[in-house]
Order: C-alpha cells, then sequence, then structure tokens
C-alpha cells in the first residue's frame, strides 16, 4: 500500500512543481503589481508589420542554447550507438537498443523551447530514435537503416538554422 501510494505521489509531485516553475512572463501587468501598464495604439499603421521587419523572427538564445545542446545529445548518443555496436549479437542489440532510448530520452529536455518548428524537429528526432531502439529490441538479422534518422536530423539542422 505504501508502495502504491509513493508511485502515484511522486509523480503528482514532479508535475505540481514543473507547473509551479512555469510562467507567461506577463505577471507583473496582469496581475496589478506596481508596474504601470500601458496600451499600445490600435491603429492599423501600429498593426501592420513594418517593410523593414524580417519576414521569420529572429531565434532567441534560448532556442540558440537549445540546438546547441540537442545537436551536442545527438552526437554523443551516436557515438555510444557506434560502441554498442560493435559489441555484437545477441547482447550487443539490447545494447544498440538501450543507447538509442537513452538518446531519445535526453532530447525530451531540450524540445521545449519557443520556436515550434524547432520543437517539432526534437521530437522527430527522438521519436525516430525510440523507433530504432524498438528495432533494435526485437533483435534483428540485420542491422536496421538509419536513413530516417539522418532525414530526421537534417530537418532538425535545418529548423536550427532557419529560425
Amino acid at each position: 500500500m505504501r508502495s502504491t501510494r509513493l508511485a502515484l505521489l511522486i509523480p503528482a509531485t514532479v508535475a505540481v512543481l514543473v507547473m509551479a516553475g512555469c510562467d507567461d512572463g506577463d505577471k507583473t501587468a496582469a496581475s496589478g503589481g506596481t508596474g504601470t501598464a500601458t496600451t499600445a495604439p490600435t491603429t492599423a499603421a501600429a498593426i501592420a508589420p513594418s517593410a523593414t521587419a524580417p519576414a521569420t523572427p529572429a531565434m532567441d538564445a534560448a532556442t540558440k542554447a537549445a540546438c546547441a545542446a540537442v545537436d551536442k545529445d545527438i552526437k554523443a548518443a551516436l557515438k555510444k550507438v557506434a560502441e554498442a555496436e560493435k559489441i555484437g549479437p545477441p547482447a550487443g542489440h539490447s545494447a544498440v537498443s538501450a543507447q538509442y532510448s537513452a538518446g531519445a530520452a535526453s532530447l525530451y529536455v531540450n524540445a521545449f523551447t519557443t520556436s515550434d518548428t524547432v520543437n517539432n524537429a526534437v521530437k522527430q528526432v527522438a521519436t525516430t530514435m525510440s523507433d530504432l531502439a524498438d528495432t533494435w529490441a526485437k533483435a534483428p538479422k540485420k542491422a536496421p537503416s538509419k536513413a530516417e534518422l539522418t532525414s530526421a536530423v537534417k530537418q532538425l539542422d535545418t529548423a536550427c538554422s532557419a529560425t
């Protein structure tokens, strides 16, 4: 009974802590704090984008850091996968599967940025790594293709360089 209670309490506590740390950044204006709220003009000229404004917003520092961290995590995961592949079957299949799973999990740490394009690309790479982990766990007779993973990594590189 105690272990069941702990198993339910720990994830709930973690979720509460994570959600308590989330903030949309508009706390002083919304809560009526000491900051003064100013109203923006609502004329058509004020709302319309200027001719010199870039078509896509520049990547913020957090997204740049996430892209760099994801790139580093992918390289580290693929290096560990290559080492695990050297073990050979049957133990090697489990080791490769575990390394792909660990690599996918490490990517989710950085999958939440302000750029939806980058988020989706990171999730696609992580999903592809998870799929490869599942394939390796079934002990295939030959190594599965990494073409989807290569394609997903290229999409991530494009997303990180485009924004």
